[in-house]
Parts: structure tokens; C-alpha cells; sequence
């Protein structure tokens, strides 16, 4: 999904696997932001990104936005403080409005650092 490095990122697409995420993760949320995760100690981290049909009907602005938010992910882990950590994510945006890369950046980082705690927690 992101670079063929030993820390590569694969895309969650499994009904099974989203389906399962969503009844044993934990949901976070922060402004527009929801992200339900699974922090495991193995394994690659696997992220899939949503979008309601209900707020935003037409495909073409529900695609904008998770390019978008993949793209935010994507700055976020080249950052030069980002710790690698291994799990499964889910994040679906829950605004009415259709977001900027700026107005993503806050609430993506603290999700993803309370992510990464509460796998240091266990």
C-alpha cells in the first residue's frame, strides 16, 4: 500500500477482518476523526480508511477524502519521530465537510500516538 519496506503498511479490504476489527477494537475519536484499532506485539500494520455514503453521496468526494487521509498517514509516518508499531486500524472520517490536509494533521497524530500507547500499555 505504501513502500515495499520490512515495515510495510498492507491495505485491511477482509469484510471478515473490518468486521472483526470493529467488534474487538477499540474506537477512538478526535474532531472528524474515528479510528478503531487492534494493537498486536507481531506482524506488519494493516490500516483501512472509510468514508460514509450517508454524509458524502457522490464516490468522486468520498475517494478525495480517504486519498486524503492515506496521504496524512503517509506524512505522519515520514516524520523523523514516528515509532514503528504493529496492529490493525480503521479510520473513518465523520465530518459534514470535505477536509483539507491541514485540518487532518492534528487529530491523525494524537489518534495514532494513543494507538501506539495503549499497545506500550499491555
Amino acid at each position: 500500500m505504501f513502500s515495499k519496506t520490512p515495515n510495510e503498511i498492507t491495505q485491511l479490504k477482509s469484510k471478515k477482518a473490518i468486521e472483526a476489527l470493529f467488534n474487538e477494537g477499540t474506537h477512538l475519536r478526535k474532531k472528524n476523526l474515528k479510528l478503531v484499532c487492534v494493537v498486536k506485539k507481531t506482524g506488519g500494520l494493516t490500516l483501512g480508511f472509510g468514508v460514509s455514503k450517508r454524509l458524502f453521496p457522490k464516490a468522486v468526494d468520498r475517494n478525495f477524502i480517504k486519498r486524503i487521509m492515506r496521504e496524512q498517514f503517509k506524512k505522519l509516518r515520514a516524520n523523523k519521530d514516528y515509532v514503528i508499531f504493529s496492529g490493525s486500524g480503521f479510520f473513518v472520517f465523520e465530518g459534514k465537510e470535505l477536509p483539507t490536509l491541514e485540518s487532518l494533521e492534528k487529530p491523525m497524530q494524537d489518534l495514532v500516538s494513543n494507538w501506539r500507547g495503549e499497545g506500550e500499555a499491555t
